[in-house]
């Protein structure tokens, strides 16, 4: 029987699966340290990827969305977030937000009330539920990476580094020391020793971070350990909620874009849940910006 150690080695697909992971951090540094319409632009051609994804997965369940719809207000919310590059207030994203969010809703209620034909059946509740959550999940989480790069280049790195450091804390901790399942209905291979081995790995890098970029904390390194919290536990609640759906749907992976390895949303889904948390506390607890 091969020990605990042993099973770590990388094999042939967990080496390609570095290969890709490296790849995929790569082009999220550099997007992040260009910023601007750069991580804009990224951000939308992934997201557009991630759209058709999660449509896919909804359909593979007999629910059918409104596609189209899921597009458009998704990419509105990037679009709405990318605002204050064209010189525009740094605050109107997060007003519009509501906006955009109930035009998205309303809108998804007129096109599938008036949908009905022998190409697209008439509308269920799972379809209108599945519509919101579609644009809501891919669309006005993710962008708040945009407007978490508008604070400042260190406050992003340190929320993609501090969950890219809880997936692989928490992959080789349940290989070394899992025994314990985790949510086993939702997902069998993850385990509560790889979650907890996650957790501290993302607080440790979290205050590393902080400490060497300390000054736009305000020299208070206890901001890496709410940023690790942060990190530690949404990515891993992000990562258990699209087994979920995979599980529901019948899918082992979100999709092909990213060849033997999955989807694209299979690579993501941590960080969609992580940003907007990391956003609000820069903002208004780091920054100070929070006004009643």
């Amino acid at each position: 029987m091969k020990s605990k150690i042993e099973s770590v080695i990388l094999t042939n697909e967990q080496f390609s699966r570095l290969i890709i992971g490296l790849f995929v951090f790569s082009l999220a540094f550099l997007s992040l340290y260009f910023g601007s319409w750069i991580l804009s632009a990224v951000l939308i051609f992934v997201f557009w990827q991630v759209n058709t994804e999660f449509i896919n997965i909804v359909r593979a369940k007999g629910i059918n969305p409104s596609n189209k719809w899921i597009r458009f207000v998704s990419m509105l919310f990037f679009i709405t977030a990318s605002l204050p590059i064209f010189g525009l207030p740094n605050n109107l994203p997060l007003k519009l937000f509501v906006f955009v969010f109930v035009f998205g809703v309303i809108g998804c209620f007129f096109r599938l009330i008036f949908r009905g034909s022998k190409k697209d059946p008439i509308a269920t509740i799972p379809d209108v539920g599945a519509s919101v959550l579609g644009f809501v999940y891919t669309g006005l989480l993710p962008c708040f990476l945009i407007l978490l790069r508008q604070l400042g280049f260190s406050y992003a790195l340190i929320a993609i580094v501090s969950t890219a450091f809880c997936d692989v804390g928490a992959y080789y901790g349940g290989k070394l020391f899992g025994r314990t399942a985790l949510k086993p209905e939702i997902s069998s291979r993850k385990t509560l020793e790889g979650a907890i081995s996650g957790f501290i790995s993302s607080m440790i890098i979290s205050i590393i971070l902080v400490y060497f970029a300390r000054a736009n904390f305000n020299y208070n390194i206890f901001h890496g350990v709410i940023i690790g919290l942060f990190a530690g536990i949404f990515s891993q609640f992000g990562d258990l909620f699209e087994s979920l759906l995979k599980r529901d749907a019948g899918l082992k992976d979100s999709g092909k874009a990213l060849l033997s390895h999955g989807g694209i949303l299979d690579r993501v889904d941590s960080y969609i849940f992580v940003i907007w948390a990391i956003y609000f506390y820069v903002s208004w607890i780091v920054l100070g910006q929070f006004k009643l």
